[in-house]
């Protein structure tokens, strides 16, 4: 089945509320340039609005449901008869617990890797005498 096949999707949806944090200080825009400047220009802005709106109640439609492709058929299990107790799952081995104090087991010592330069001398604290 074709995935543009089934029901058809909803043209719009909900709107975000995060979307009026971008509509309302354009209508208000709209509200004064309508009322001091010109009123056609105060619509235009409105329209701009209007379809901010629209355009985010378009983005946000519910998409369809997925298609879903037929199930292998699988085989049945013989019923249980009555009484019978589940199979026994068996808890994973114990992980070996190390006494306190001891060490765990070593592991591999880390390979030795040579040095390219020489190893700075330590500064001496500022407490201690210089000879």
């Amino acid at each position: 089945m074709s995935p543009r096949e089934g029901p058809p999707r909803p043209k719009f949806g909900r709107i975000d509320p995060f979307c009026l944090m971008a509509v309302l200080p354009v209508l208000l825009v709209a509200g004064i340039i309508g009322s001091l400047v010109n009123v056609a220009l105060g619509l235009g802005c409105a329209a701009f609005a209007a379809l901010i709106v629209l355009f985010d109640s378009w983005a946000n439609r519910p998409s369809r449901a997925p298609v879903r492709e037929p199930e292998p058929e699988r085989r049945e299990r013989a019923p249980r008869p009555a009484g019978a107790r589940p199979p026994v799952r068996r808890p994973p081995p114990p992980r070996p617990q190390v006494p306190r104090g001891q060490a765990p087991r070593a592991q591999a010592p880390r390979p030795q890797v040579p040095r390219t330069q020489a190893p700075r001398a330590r500064q001496a604290p500022r407490e201690a005498p210089y000879h």
